[in-house]
């Protein structure tokens, strides 16, 4: 993936490789709090990409000076089921 921000705006489109059309066009925070520089929207699109990784556990900040949240952990449903101790058929039984 690569990105380009607007130096006037400071609004970012990311690209995916070898695609000259965004496919995500990100004018500020997804909150709506504005970029105030190059240097800030760098470090959001930076982020952003990183995101789309399968190993990132962050997503992109949503605003100004806040916190990246977390992204759900896929297995999840599998970590709790063991340490329940139990499957997905037998939780399947249970939910009948």
């Amino acid at each position: 993936m690569r990105y380009d921000i607007d130096p006037d705006t400071f609004a970012i489109s990311i690209y995916n490789d070898g695609v000259n059309i965004p496919f995500q066009f990100q004018p500020d925070y997804p909150n709506g709090d504005k970029f105030d520089s190059v240097a800030e929207a760098k470090a959001w699109a930076e982020a952003s990409i990183a995101a789309h990784d399968a190993e990132a556990t962050h997503f992109a900040p949503n605003g100004k000076d806040l916190e990246p949240e977390a992204k759900p952990d896929p297995l999840a449903k599998e970590k709790l089921l063991a340490k329940l101790g139990l499957t997905a058929a037998e939780l399947q039984t249970l939910l009948r």
